[in-house]
């Protein structure tokens, strides 16, 4: 299957990206490493020599997501947001990520390509479905690891947010993409956003290949994360309780700090930054 429906589609999409890449810092670049699963098309910012930080977006999102963090981590981190192959974005595969394994071997891929031998992952949502599976597989090239209301992780999905993405799938369209925004934003984030619209644009033109999907993780395997830990969630999460998430961590994970964001919902990152940016610049200088 193609990844894009056209060749129109393609063009819409690629400015739509374009259009989100606008809001990133000055200096930034486009880098494309090589791995089995194709090439993989990541964002550069941040000093040569700072601190590596690899970030991982959303289902349904890309890379050009992470515009509000890397404003506050590039001026001290060498900053690498990566779209992942087979979700939205400017990657290309024909060989997309089928398990769990194929997840963790396209990071350390892509880790290889960058010549990085450990650094932080920071992740959102699905993206720190990724983080957390990459924590656990490979520890030794994990120094810090920053999960954003995780996609299942901790605490199981709720129903309800089955039952909204499904209707928002059967009935395809700006309305319904506007509706389930509108669920996981409330009035957050506005819907002409320029990442918003990327997302409307990307559902329309895109051909979705995502074969992995969340889950939440038992105890033992939380317990292989090694690394030092920041769980931030939203008081507003809608995809499932994060006072229960948040209750897990601290039971489970020792070596886990937990953060509570008021007014915050699923996608916190782009909703609060000025509370989020420093609490995850903080951890990572520590």
């Amino acid at each position: 299957m193609p990844l894009y429906k056209s060749a129109e589609a393609e063009a819409a999409y690629r400015a739509a990206y374009d259009a989100s890449l606008r809001l990133w810092p000055a200096g930034h670049e486009s880098i494309d490493i090589e791995t089995k699963f194709g090439s993989t098309h990541v964002i550069a910012c941040g000093p040569a020599g700072g601190m590596p930080v690899i970030l991982l977006h959303a289902m349904g999102f890309s890379a050009t997501m992470w515009f509000a963090t890397v404003s506050t981590l590039a001026k001290q981190f060498r900053c690498y947001a990566a779209d992942f192959p087979s979700d939205m974005g400017l990657s290309e595969t024909e060989n997309p990520p089928a398990a769990a394994a194929d997840c963790t071997a396209w990071l350390s891929e892509l880790q290889d390509g960058l010549e990085i031998d450990c650094c932080a992952l920071v992740g959102a949502s699905y993206g720190s479905f990724l983080a957390m599976l990459y924590a656990m597989a490979e520890p030794a090239r994990v120094s810090r690891l920053v999960v954003t209301s995780p996609a299942a992780g901790f605490a199981r999905l709720r129903i309800s947010f089955f039952l909204r993405l499904l209707v928002s799938l059967v009935t395809p369209g700006r309305t319904a993409t506007e509706r389930i925004m509108r669920w996981i934003f409330d009035d957050r984030l506005p819907l002409d956003h320029a990442v918003i619209r990327q997302l409307e644009v990307g559902i329309k033109s895109l051909n979705s290949r995502v074969r992995v999907f969340p889950r939440r993780f038992g105890d033992s395997e939380l317990a292989k994360v090694k690394a030092p830990l920041l769980l931030a969630l939203g008081e507003g999460e809608v995809s499932y309780d994060p006072r229960a998430a948040a209750g897990r961590a601290r039971r489970v994970m020792k070596n886990a700090e937990v953060e509570m964001v008021p007014n915050a919902g699923h996608m916190l990152v782009t909703e609060r930054p000025e509370i989020v940016n420093p609490t995850i610049a903080g951890f990572l200088r520590k």
